[in-house]
């Protein structure tokens, strides 16, 4: 690689705008992602603003499609609107599991009373002699006697 070649301080090593916005997306919040496409694309930035505003208008009749589906009556709306209900609905069922196997092992883990053996409080501190043999590995040796 030349020197012409080689990318200056402060500018993208890359020129793909389609790489830039991916690492955009992935790796910043959602508000920060949204002020990064107000200035660098105004379309893409004027069609989520739109999405946003059409969610707010129909939020009644979604929830009530919504209700409709989950309560699994027979309806028309189509193959598509079902097939995307039922990938929305296992999504959320995989993740509340997760949460709630989440939130199992952090009880688990916040009941544990004997992670440490030894604690901090002034009532439990180890014994002079129990320190000593905590910072040795004498414990763990066995000594040859002749």
């Amino acid at each position: 690689m030349s020197d012409d070649e080689s990318p200056r301080l402060g500018e993208s090593p890359s020129d793909n705008k389609f790489i830039d916005e991916i690492t955009m997306k992935l790796l910043s919040n959602q508000s920060g992602y949204a002020k990064y496409l107000s200035k660098t694309d105004e379309s893409k930035n004027e069609e989520i603003q739109q999405f946003k505003i059409d969610c707010n208008l129909f939020k009644g009749d979604i929830l009530a499609m919504t209700r409709e589906l989950l309560s699994c009556r027979d309806n028309d709306y189509g193959s598509d609107v079902n097939d995307a209900f039922d990938n929305y609905a296992r999504i959320l069922i995989r993740h509340l599991e997760v949460k709630k196997q989440s939130d199992e092992n952090q009880r688990e883990y916040q009941e544990d009373e004997e992670m440490f053996p030894y604690s901090m409080d002034e009532d439990n501190k180890p014994t002079k002699k129990t320190y000593g043999k905590m910072n040795t590995l004498d414990l763990f040796l066995k000594k040859n006697r002749k």
